[in-house]
């Protein structure tokens, strides 16, 4: 495993969980709304545990692109530890969740969706094809993110599915991400 290769594992494991979690909450959501405060706290946590992870692994990639300075990496970092906060938070005191779903969820959403969108608008040069469906995954998670907050669906199992859809697209953007500037430090080391 090279370097770049570890560098990039947490997003990764973080992308596959989200993933794994989404198709839960699709597939399962009876099941998924017993549960749903722990699993959506677990979901942050670890979300929020790679991207702290994965910061301090690209600092020095992000200072020498200038992403620290132009974008506000730090931000990224104050995002990340909020979410591992607010997810052992939800795993103490799962009710609270299920009570507040959709305002939660949408929350979550639209500020994710907001800072993929920074990332993915300051990590790459080019536009090539990874970039465009970068920039539309993260436009659908901060459009679910309004949906949720507008609280468009009735009932506890559409918000479920729905949140399901929102979190197979926001780890496979986390992934696809990963791969997009995976190769994109390839070729600019070639």
């Amino acid at each position: 495993m090279t370097a770049n290769t570890t560098k990039r594992l947490p997003s990764y494991i973080g992308g596959i969980f989200a993933i794994i979690a989404g198709f839960f909450f699709i597939t399962l959501p009876e099941i998924s709304s017993g549960v749903i405060g722990i699993l959506f706290g677990v979901v942050l946590f670890i979300a929020g545990f790679t991207e702290v992870i994965g910061y301090f692994l690209t600092i020095k990639q992000f200072r020498e692109e200038n992403y620290g300075k132009a974008a506000g990496a730090e931000i990224v970092l104050v995002y990340s530890i909020i979410l591992m906060a607010l997810g052992l938070f939800f795993v103490i005191h799962a009710d609270i969740v299920l009570q507040l779903l959709s305002t939660i969820l949408g929350l979550f959403f639209l500020v994710d969706g907001i800072i993929k969108l920074r990332q993915e608008i300051f990590l790459f040069t080019k536009k090539d094809v990874y970039s465009w469906v970068l920039l539309i995954m993260a436009i659908v998670l901060i459009v679910a993110g309004v949906v949720l907050l507008a609280n468009a669906f009735k009932g506890t199992r559409n918000i479920i599915v729905f949140s399901g859809i929102a979190f197979v697209i926001s780890g496979v953007e986390t992934c696809v991400m990963s791969f997009a500037r995976k190769i994109d430090n390839k070729t600019r080391k070639s």
